[in-house]
This record gives C-alpha cells, sequence and structure tokens, in this order.
C-alpha cells in the first residue's frame, strides 16, 4: 500500500461485468492505475468496445468472454485470463442482472435466470479464481446490493440473489482468510449505470439520487486496501442494515408505500 494514498498498487486484476456500467468503471480505474486488467463479460461486443477504449488509451487488458452462470466456461476463460496476465492479485465481480416483476407474475425460469447469474454465478467467480488468489494472497470484491439488506416490491428474484451473495461472503469469509485471501461484500444504493436506465425498473429504484460509479468505485478500492469485510455506499446504508435489524416492519412500511407507485391512479 502506497503510505501516502492509501492505494494498492494491484499488479493483475480480473473483473466480471466489464463490458458496460460498474464493472467498465472498475476497469478503466484500475487500467488507470497501472494495473493489468482481464476484462470478463458475457458480451462479446461490449467487452471488445471497452478493451478497445483502454488499449487507445495505452492501458495493458486482455479480454475473454465467458458467462459467469456456466462454471465450466467461466472456468476456462479465468484460466485463460490469468495465464495472460501472468498471475492475478485481485478480482472484482460486477456481473448480474436485475430480473425486475412482481413474483406472481414472473415467469419462473426468468426468476431462476437471475438467480443462476447473480448468486449462482458469484459462486462460480469465487471457486475458478481462489487457485490464483491464493498463490497471491489476493482479494476479491463482490458486489452485493441494499436489496441484500432489505427485499423490495418487484425485485424478489434480484433480493432473493443479492440476499444469497451476502450471505454466502460472510459464510466464506473466514475460510478465505485463513488462505490468506481477503473478501469484501459491497452494498450500494442506486448506482447510475445502464442496470438502472431500463424503462421498466420498479418504482422503489425509482427514489432518490443515483450514486456516479466512479463515486462506488473510489469507495469500493479504499475498502479493499484495507481489506474490510463490507463495504456500505454511502455510509448511510449501514443505518438501513441496522434499522433492518431493529425495525424492519418500517422498511416493509416504505416499500408498500413506493413500491407500487406506478400501479396508483392517476
Amino acid at each position: 500500500m502506497d503510505s501516502r494514498t492509501g492505494r494498492v498498487a494491484w499488479r493483475a486484476a480480473i473483473v466480471t461485468g466489464a463490458a458496460s456500467g460498474i464493472g467498465r468503471c472498475f476497469a478503466e480505474a484500475l487500467a488507470a492505475q497501472g494495473t493489468h486488467v482481464g476484462l470478463l463479460d458475457v458480451s462479446a461486443d461490449g467487452l471488445q468496445s471497452t478493451a478497445d477504449t483502454l488499449r487507445g488509451a495505452g492501458r495493458h487488458v486482455e479480454s475473454a468472454a465467458g458467462d459467469v452462470s456456466d462454471a465450466v466456461g467461466l472456468g476456462t476463460a479465468v484460466d485463460t485470463l490469468v495465464s495472460t496476465l501472468g498471475g492475478l492479485d485481485l478480482v472484482i465481480h460486477c456481473a448480474a442482472i436485475l430480473g425486475p416483476g412482481h413474483f406472481a407474475e414472473q415467469a419462473a425460469d426468468a426468476f431462476e435466470r437471475v438467480i443462476r447469474v447473480d448468486l449462482i454465478g458469484t459462486a462460480n467467480v469465487v471457486r475458478a479464481v481462489l487457485p490464483a488468489l491464493r498463490a497471491s494472497h489476493g482479494a476479491i470484491a463482490c458486489l452485493a446490493s441494499t436489496a441484500a439488506v432489505h427485499g423490495w416490491p418487484a425485485l424478489g428474484a434480484y433480493s432473493a440473489a443479492k440476499f444469497g451473495v451476502a450471505g454466502f461472503c460472510d459464510a466464506i469469509r473466514g475460510e478465505l482468510a485463513r488462505e490468506g485471501v481477503a473478501l469484501t461484500a459491497v452494498f450500494p444504493l442506486l448506482i447510475d449505470t445502464p442496470l438502472l436506465a431500463a424503462a421498466d425498473i420498479p418504482p422503489i429504484l425509482k427514489q432518490g439520487q443515483r450514486l456516479p460509479a466512479a463515486a462506488v468505485v473510489q469507495k469500493t478500492l479504499a475498502g479493499l486496501a484495507r481489506r474490510r469485510p463490507r463495504v456500505f455506499i454511502p455510509g448511510s446504508v449501514r443505518l438501513l442494515a441496522a434499522l433492518h435489524g431493529l425495525a424492519p416492519s418500517l422498511l416493509d412500511w416504505y416499500g408498500r408505500r413506493v413500491g407500487f407507485s406506478s400501479l396508483r391512479p392517476g
């Protein structure tokens, strides 16, 4: 760590979901710091766009297309990136889908796809990168969500998956620490990314001010430098988590009041 800036000089990193949004922002920030970055995303076109932009700026990047819900294909993509990067000491796992919809109206396969990508995909990523991170005593950041603090209307699948991500991180953090690998779960409120740009996002996600992706990247990297187990962005999300533990009925009331606003007359 740089004693002046508090920044860790990460040598090689893999970023999932790097084709757009928060993943691309992480890739840009790390590459600008001199980190050799491996880009991974299911979108080959988006991945190529990110890679071309970063290479055009003189950054050192490698890329591999891969679906985090496909454990075998993901393992191959990660192995390829680790080989071309010459090792690995940081992983930023951002890949996720929203999959909004009221539970009773949502098709079972749509619900299950969110679980496969967001939750099972997280486990697949950690499993795939662990051998390389054991060797480097590196670190992983997994993006959870405020939806992992309290569940909200029309986000049943996403909340279930992100609660699972948070619990998974809690469960394995101690196991990984015994092998010298740090694991940070990140709980952002609303990030201004394409994930929230769709016209059909639930009413609850239209409330409040969205955070610039760069702010989330900065706070996450600062937390990783200190090997913090959890990062809440902004810090008020920590109060939301406390409220969920102390008075969850208040959050239930807020969800009922705001979560169906688009269904109200007028």
